[in-house]
C-alpha cells in the first residue's frame, strides 16, 4: 500500500513534468526576471523520527531556474517524498528556450533528463523526455522588501525568491 501511495504521488509528479522538443529562438528575457530563482525547500540531510526511533530520508520538494538575456533559461527540481518506510525521489533537469507573451511564459526544452525510483533504488526509471509548459507570472516584494517571482499554473501557485549560490 505504501508503495502504491509514493507511486501514485510520484505518477502525479511525473504528468506535470516537460520533455525534449526541437529547439527555437527563445525571447529576450529583461529585469526582473533575468537570472536564479529558488522555490521551496529541501533538507539534504536526514531526519530523527521519535515514534519510529528510526533515521529517516527528508522530504520535501525544491526547484532552481535560471533566465539567460538571450531567451534560454536552465531549470533543475528534485522531489523526496516519504511515506513510512518508503521513500521515493524525482530528479529533473531540462534546458531550452522561453518564449515570453505578456504574462505567459513557455519552457521549450531543447534537452533534459528525469529520473528517480520509487521506494527503493531498485524501482528506478530514466527519460529524456520533458514537455513544454506554459506559465502565468507576475513579481511581488516580500515584507523585506525583496523580489519574489510569482507562476500561476492551472492548480498551483509557487513563489520564488532569488537564488544566490
Amino acid at each position: 500500500m505504501h508503495q502504491n501511495l509514493a507511486r501514485s504521488a510520484l505518477t502525479l509528479a511525473l504528468t506535470l513534468i516537460p520533455a525534449a522538443s526541437a529547439a527555437q529562438g527563445g525571447t529576450p528575457v529583461r529585469a526582473p526576471m533575468l537570472g536564479s530563482w529558488l522555490y521551496g525547500t529541501l533538507s539534504s540531510i536526514d531526519y530523527y523520527d521519535r515514534t519510529t526511533n528510526r533515521w529517516m530520508d527528508a522530504s520535501g520538494a525544491s526547484e532552481i531556474v535560471t533566465f539567460f538575456a538571450d531567451g534560454r533559461y536552465e531549470r533543475t527540481r528534485l522531489l523526496s517524498l516519504t511515506t513510512y518506510s518508503c521513500t521515493s525521489k524525482l530528479f529533473i533537469y531540462e534546458k531550452g528556450t522561453v518564449k515570453i507573451e505578456g504574462d505567459k511564459i513557455t519552457y521549450r526544452p531543447s534537452e533534459g533528463v528525469n529520473k528517480g525510483y520509487t521506494c527503493t533504488p531498485s524501482n528506478s526509471w530514466e527519460t529524456k523526455k520533458i514537455n513544454p509548459e506554459t506559465w502565468t507570472f507576475g513579481f511581488e516584494r516580500n515584507d523585506a522588501g525583496q523580489d519574489v517571482m510569482v507562476m500561476r499554473g492551472k492548480e498551483s501557485e509557487l513563489h520564488y525568491g532569488r537564488y544566490r549560490r
